[in-house]
């Protein structure tokens, strides 16, 4: 599988683990600020299937993010997979978080996405 192929599925994975930890922590309460309760509450969360599911996913993509680091420099790869994330992020978080997104954070995408073609073609 070439660089694109697996940067893209690292990318997926990375942002559908991300989907799945945010929807498990607001499904089993959160984590509250009480320095007493911390800990239950972490194991609480910790438990939850969408979390789980989330860290697994989020394994997959480090491994693969590996092999993505062996086909090309870092200083390549990373604003582009970052800026990716960062857009496909937003985006899955207004389809399935319903999270509310002003037009100044697209626009801040907008400029990201720029500069990951100007990096991707150096």
């Amino acid at each position: 599988m070439g660089f694109y192929k697996l940067l893209i599925t690292s990318v997926v994975l990375n942002v559908t683990a991300n989907i799945l930890l945010k929807k498990g922590v607001v499904l089993a309460g959160g984590v509250s600020g009480d320095k007493t309760k911390v800990i239950g509450d972490i194991f609480r969360v910790a438990l939850s299937p969408y979390i789980l599911g989330g860290l697994i996913l989020y394994g997959l993509s480090f491994l693969i993010w590996l092999r993505v680091l062996s086909f090309n420099d870092l200083s390549k790869s990373y604003p582009i997979f970052a800026t990716i994330v960062f857009l496909l992020t937003t985006v899955a978080s207004i389809q399935f978080l319903h999270e509310n997104v002003s037009i100044t954070r697209f626009l801040g995408i907008a400029i990201m996405l720029v500069g990951i073609f100007v990096v991707a073609r150096s």
